[in-house]
């Protein structure tokens, strides 16, 4: 059967898209503005991936590779990416990528941007361009990595996305300066992380604001200011943004209805549900699918 080059769709693969009404909330406030991503993920043994983009990418995009090996062409120089290297495209450049059809790569990377990113850029870019381009994705850059993953697929308050934002550029200092990077790694906890837990794990359930509060045993007043102050969203505005989420994923990897994806999610109403997709995404579920189909063929 003839192989099918894909952008996405590996089997364990992680793919967090931050949704861009989230972004435009954000992006007047500096601190979310100087750094920030927007999309990240891992890919392992990508067979077909392939990506092809004439006009370039509005963000810039870091790939670092961890197993196998593929091709990576900025403007007109070609670059063979092996395990344990990286490479970096700038924004708005030209540029197409395919890992190798025998020994597929397996790759962590991410889109970001923002007003304070080009001093950073330029100089990891002169690395890729010098070929000084070795590290080993390991340690603190893979911890961090894998917190902002785990942090993204809480969901999108504005104190994650700003400690993303904000501590992007120390991730970044370790292609930089990979023999000063240290494990700072913090596993605290406290009654919100709980609660955005519980949530999770009642994303398909009809709850409300009182079953929300009784699990952290706090009084709805005082664990509603207690959670806003924190993610600066109310619980139940943090569980649709968690519903949205799920729903960007069952839509692009499943072929289950609308109807049924916003029943599973714990909505009586679709049309409800569409108008909030609708709200945090800037487009119907219906469309987004199709999107996401569409921008798969612009790929290839």
């Amino acid at each position: 059967m003839e192989s099918v080059e894909k952008l996405e769709g590996f089997e364990g693969q992680v793919r967090i898209v931050i949704p861009p009404l989230i972004i435009k909330e954000n992006i007047k406030d500096q601190q979310f503005n100087s750094f920030y991503l927007t999309d990240i993920g891992y890919y392992p043994k990508a067979k077909n991936h392939y990506c092809d983009r004439p006009n370039g990418c509005a963000e810039h995009i870091l790939l670092h590779c961890v197993g196998g090996s593929g091709v990576v062409k900025i403007d007109k120089k070609e670059y063979l990416l092996e395990a344990n290297e990286f490479i970096l495209i700038p924004a708005n450049i030209p540029h197409f990528y395919h890992a190798n059809i025998n020994m597929p790569w397996t790759i962590y990377w991410m889109h970001f941007y923002g007003s304070h990113t080009s001093l950073i850029i330029g100089e990891i870019y002169k690395k890729v361009q010098n070929e000084h381009n070795k590290l080993t994705f390991e340690g603190e850059m893979v911890n961090i990595f894998n917190r902002y993953c785990r942090l993204l697929q809480k969901g999108y308050s504005k104190e994650i996305v700003k400690y993303i934002s904000m501590s992007l550029p120390n991730f970044f200092s370790g292609y930089l300066f990979p023999d000063l990077f240290k494990n700072i790694d913090n596993t605290d906890t406290d009654v919100v992380d709980k609660s955005i837990s519980f949530l999770q794990d009642n994303i398909g359930n009809r709850i409300g604001l009182k079953e929300i509060a009784d699990n952290s045993n706090l009084s709805v007043s005082h664990f509603s200011k207690l959670f806003r102050n924190r993610t600066g969203y109310s619980p139940i505005e943090y569980l649709n943004h968690l519903k949205i989420q799920k729903a960007c994923y069952q839509l692009q990897f499943t072929e289950k209805r609308v109807s049924i994806i916003s029943f599973e999610l714990g909505f009586d109403d679709q049309y409800y549900f569409s108008r909030l997709f609708k709200e945090h995404m800037g487009v119907s579920p219906v469309h987004y699918r199709d999107s996401v189909k569409t921008n798969n063929k612009k790929v290839h």
